[in-house]
Parts: structure tokens; sequence; C-alpha cells
């Protein structure tokens, strides 16, 4: 080859590496555009949910806790190793129920402790999951509690505390505190937490009623410490109410209100719409009712803030599975047990679900 044949393919080579180069740079400049122009994300479609989970007792007798004394293997109720481990099986396969994937996070309400949440997020597909658990113990005369689970790859609590509910004319009164938690998700974003169960009606609505307004009342008061820092937070309300959306404790005292008729510093209740289209989430007396129920605040509502809920997302779990049907085309949902009978089902209420988006 002469000098000059040389030179020209040596040039042509050249010239070849520099379009390659061009051309990838090129590609990578529209990956980063790309980017740029994605608004929102999904927190991978992973639903946040509530379940009230009808006495998740573990099978040990502890000597502090009266409450507990039904749920071990010497009962009348047979509460043993293999009923409890078919109770958490059934948990975990209702929560897949939401849209399919592992919760995000999940509030519960009727949890014996800490221990019985450490053993569900430990069953079948749960445990793929690198879930962490936030618990405390309570007052509350049936030894049942209130607990929290959250995937901790994906968001990371700053406070884990609960709010001790009081009643000014009745000093010995005790119940279910609310959990608490504030924490950030992974891109930063912050995210309040609020996890209930208030008093039942088993004594009777009006007479049962001051103790459900003695809830709100707590709970509504850190809802207004935080807007007043901060009026665009990002807050989830989660829980079994045992109050109907339009009850005065949650429509009035916490001031959870449709999305059209706000005012300043009202939260948004997700499920009102529900009670308007006679879905239900637990039974009364072959009485269905929108107890459980999803709540947020207006900065989620109207994606003030980082956060979204996904459209049609907020909804009450109702597969077919987690129901009993009637002879006469009634229903209720599929409990462990009906009084002393063991069904082996999964609760007498269904979980509620909703998906977040992160907008950027």
């Amino acid at each position: 080859m002469s000098y000059k044949l040389a030179v020209i393919c040596l040039a042509l080579v050249l010239f070849g590496c520099d379009q390659t180069t061009e051309t990838i740079s090129e590609n990578v400049e529209e990956k980063d555009k790309s980017t740029e122009n994605t608004t929102i994300q999904s927190l991978d479609n992973r639903p946040v949910m509530f379940y009230n989970v009808e006495n998740l007792f573990d099978t040990e007798n502890d000597p502090n806790n009266e409450g507990d004394d039904e749920f071990t293997p010497d009962s009348y109720k047979f509460w043993d190793a293999e009923r409890y481990q078919e109770k958490l099986a059934q948990i975990e396969k209702a929560l897949f129920f939401g849209n399919g994937n592992a919760p995000l996070m999940c509030g519960f309400a009727e949890v014996e402790n800490h221990e019985v949440l450490e053993d569900l997020v430990k069953t079948n597909r749960l445990a793929k999951v690198k879930y962490k658990v936030v618990h405390f113990d309570s007052e509350d005369r049936r030894g049942i509690d209130c607990g929290f689970i959250y995937d901790a790859d994906r968001f990371t609590p700053s406070l884990e505390t609960k709010l001790v509910v009081r009643m000014e004319d009745d000093p010995g009164f005790r119940t279910r505190d609310i959990l608490y938690i504030k924490g950030n998700l992974k891109n930063g974003t912050e995210l309040h937490v609020f996890v209930n169960h208030w008093s039942s009606k088993r004594e009777g609505e009006q007479e049962t009623e001051p103790r459900r307004i003695a809830a709100a009342k707590t709970l509504r008061k850190q809802v207004d410490e935080i807007l007043d820092n901060n009026e665009d937070a990002n807050i989830v309300v989660m829980g079994d109410f045992n109050d109907s959306p339009n009850h005065k404790s949650v429509r009035d005292v916490l001031r959870a209100r449709g999305e059209h008729e706000l005012n300043k510093g009202d939260l948004v209740n997700l499920f009102l719409s529900e009670q308007k289209k006679q879905l239900r989430t637990a039974v009364h007396d072959r009485d269905w009712e929108v107890i459980d129920q999803l709540i947020v605040s207006v900065a989620i509502a109207q994606a003030k803030s980082g956060l979204h809920v996904v459209k049609g997302s907020d909804r009450i779990v109702d597969n077919d599975e987690l129901l009993y049907f009637y002879r006469d085309g009634g229903s209720k949902p599929n409990a462990t047990f009906g009084g002393n009978k063991y069904y082996g089902g999964f609760s007498d209420h269904l979980p509620i679900s909703l998906t977040l988006e992160e907008i950027e």
C-alpha cells in the first residue's frame, strides 16, 4: 500500500468514528430530553391500603391482656397454629386483590401486637418486599390496636407516634390510639399518614357518638398543626371510623367532605361518592355501611404538592372471594368467625385501596 493510499484509508476510518460518536451523542441527548418531559411517575402502581382484619391474634396467652383469652388453642374458639397461619394467608391474599400488586403501605385495625404484623409480612408474596412494621400498644380493653406496614425501599419514616384519644367527661375512657407516621417517599416527597379505628356502636349509636367525636377532634387537632405549617401538605387518613362519611364525626368534626364543597383546611373524603353508589365495607344486622374510608388532603386531591390519586384507583375491594352470599341474594364480608363458629374466611370488613402517583 502506498503512503498516499494509507492516508486516505486512515482519514475514512476517522471520519466514520466521528460520525458514530456524533450519532451516539444525539441519541443520548434525545433520551435525556425525553426524561425531562416526564412529569408524572407512578409509584410502581403499588396501592395504599387499609384493612380491618377482624381480630388478628397470635395463639399465645398474654397474661396482661384478658382480651386474647378466647384466641388460644385451649379456648372455645380453638385458635391454634393452623387457624392462625390460615388467617395470615387469607389476609395476604386479600391485600393482593387491591390491584394485583403488593401494597406500597397498608394500615390495619384489630391487630393484637407487633409480632402478628411481623408474621404477616413474612407470609407468601409479602415476604418478597422489604416491609417494616409500625405498632404501639394501646389501652383498648379488647387488646386490639392499629398497625401499619410500609415498603422500606420506597418510604422512609421520620416520625412514628400515636395520638391518644381521651374524653374530658369520662376520665376512664380507653380506646385504640391513632397511629401517625410522617416520612418521605423515594423521590423525597413528604407524606403524613394516619391510621384510625374509632369506637364502635356496640352500646348504641347515640350513646357512643361522643367517643367517635373525641377521636375526630384528636385527629383534627393534629391535622390543623400540619396544615398551619404547610397548607399544601400531603396527608392520607385511613381507617375504620364506625361512622359513615355523612356522620357528624367525619363530616363536621374531622371536616372530611366532598371535593366540590370544601372550605379552607377541609379534607377530601374519597368514599363519600361510594356512599351514594350504595357500595359498602361492613355489615351490621344485614345492613351494609361505608365505615372504612380513605381521606386525603386537598394537596393530594388537587395535585398541589408532588402527589395525586390515580384516577379511579380509590375503591372498596369487593372481589367475590371476599364475600359470603346468602341464598336470597344478599351478601356480607366472608369473615373468619360468625359468633363463635369458625368459617375460615378473611375478615368481617372489606379492604379499601387507592394508588398514588408522583408528580415531578
